[in-house]
């Protein structure tokens, strides 16, 4: 047999606010893992910081970012750039 069940939009707001509350609270976010990208090239860099080659040239040459580098090629690991200009910012202020 069934039953006919009469409640207000009210108590229904309450129960639904209710079940997504214990719901959501019993979900445990994953950490956010930026894998890291390489960068083969200063043009690559640039892009990536959306910046022109000379620029990026100029904050290779600077000293301000790490890099590895094996006769002309030139790597990046773009979470140790960020890493970097990040600090260098934090530095500044």
């Amino acid at each position: 047999m069934n039953e006919v069940i009469v409640i207000t939009t009210d108590q229904l707001r309450e129960i639904l606010k209710e079940c997504l509350t214990t719901y959501f609270s019993s979900i445990k976010p994953e950490p956010i893992v930026e894998e890291p990208k390489y960068l083969h090239s200063l043009k690559e860099l640039a892009s990536f910081l959306k910046c022109s080659i000379v620029t990026a040239q100029k904050i290779k040459d600077s000293g301000r970012i790490r890099f590895k580098q094996h006769g002309r090629k030139c790597l990046f690991i773009t979470t140790e750039v960020l890493q970097d200009l990040e600090m260098k910012y934090k530095k500044r202020k």
